[in-house]
């Protein structure tokens, strides 16, 4: 039951910082291409930024509890 809501936090929390990374890049590539837009780009940067901090809040306590588990 444990290994299971781990595996499901990490899978959210890997489709959390995937997203989040990709808003990050994409707000700073926007910002460079495209300057008129820059407070609609900064502030998909830091929705960026908050989803990788969700990412990582959310490994902190199932990555104990995974690594607990004996290698087979």
């Amino acid at each position: 039951m444990r290994e299971e809501v781990a595996i499901r936090k990490r899978k959210t929390s890997l489709l959390a910082g995937t997203l989040g990374l990709a808003l990050v890049f994409a707000g700073g590539i926007g910002v460079i291409v495209s300057p008129q837009s820059a407070l609609a780009l900064i502030v998909a940067m830091g929705a960026g930024i908050v989803l990788l901090l969700v990412a990582f809040l959310l490994l902190r306590g199932p990555m104990t509890a995974l690594s607990r588990k004996a290698p087979k």
